[in-house]
């Protein structure tokens, strides 16, 4: 992908009608959610990424809803909102009620999914996005995600089917997975009942972790990938490498990792609380890395061993 990209570029998603902005704003732990997003769109950003797990799509829809009426020129078809179904209820009594609370609460959703109080079952899938969209207060979520593999085969098909019968009644424009691996996205497609590829997977994605494996696979596919966590929350930004082509270049690193994530030709959604941090992750147009930056950049890639989260897709069956 070349310096044409814009912050209005959008790519198109399999199984849908829909388009995903390239550049979106990530709300995971947003300490001002509300007021990161209202800054985002703002200044231009048309995507912003929430979760159920996030306990922010309230904000995120307060947000949104905010910002509409005093931007008229701007239609709610204009702003994309991404949102994903957690394994467990959230909104049982005895969940935490927090992202802080939930970070301090020990293993509690595998004891939940033991006691059988998954979400990945078709009639809870389709509770767990009516939940989503009455907390958010919006209408419709432009894409709907299964946030992760964890609950195992049958369950990830029961929940599946929920997001298709979500998608078919118009809650969601577009449907996808996260964190997944192509053996998960295979099996479920396996299955007789399930007639909708999944038009995204959002995994964790950036020089350090390039995910390769997933990538061809979702290419081959048709599926878009998003990064999150494309900035490794910050953890990496001093490599030299990085360094030395945001020096010739007259960028930061951040933004040097972000167009080199544009241009493998994916969607991102760096989170951020900061005004002008904001501003910094979208001047990411205008410009681009020659072949040598790319070449450079792609000799970083650990695997697995450069995950900076939780999550490996190939660790679930």
């Amino acid at each position: 992908m070349s310096a044409e990209l814009t912050l209005e570029s959008r790519l198109p998603l399999p199984s849908s009608d829909a388009q995903i902005p390239v550049l979106g704003l990530g709300v995971c732990v947003s300490s001002r959610c509300e007021q990161s997003v209202l800054s985002a769109l703002e200044k231009g950003y048309r995507s912003v990424d929430t979760a159920q797990i996030y306990y922010n799509e309230r904000e995120t829809g307060t947000a949104v809803n905010k910002f509409l009426p005093q931007n008229p020129s701007v239609k709610r078809s204009d702003i994309f909102v991404c949102s994903k179904l957690w394994e467990v209820d959230l909104s049982r009594s005895d969940m935490p009620t927090s992202f802080d609370e939930l970070c301090n609460a020990g293993p509690w959703p595998l004891n939940s999914l033991e006691a059988g109080h998954t979400t990945y079952s078709k009639e809870a899938a389709l509770e767990g996005i009516d939940k989503s969209l009455k907390t958010s207060g919006l209408d419709y979520f432009d894409l709907y995600l299964l946030h992760n593999p964890r609950p195992g085969a049958e369950a990830r098909h029961q929940a599946w089917l929920g997001l298709q019968e979500a998608l078919k009644s118009g809650k969601a424009k577009a449907i996808g997975v996260s964190n997944w691996s192509p053996k998960h996205i295979d099996a479920l497609m396996a299955h007789s009942d399930v007639d909708v590829l999944p038009a995204v997977n959002q995994i964790e994605f950036h020089p350090w972790n390039q995910q390769r494996v997933i990538m061809d696979y979702c290419r081959t596919k048709g599926i878009i990938v998003t990064a999150y966590s494309p900035l490794t929350q910050g953890k990496r930004l001093s490599d030299p490498v990085i360094k030395k082509i945001a020096e010739k270049h007259g960028k930061t690193a951040a933004q040097i990792v972000l167009r080199w994530c544009l241009q493998m030709g994916i969607s991102i959604i760096p989170k951020s609380d900061r005004d002008a941090r904001i501003s910094e992750n979208s001047d990411v147009f205008g410009w681009s890395l020659d072949a040598e930056d790319m070449s450079e950049i792609e000799k970083l890639d650990e695997g697995q061993k450069g995950n900076i989260g939780e999550w490996d897709p190939f660790a679930y069956e």
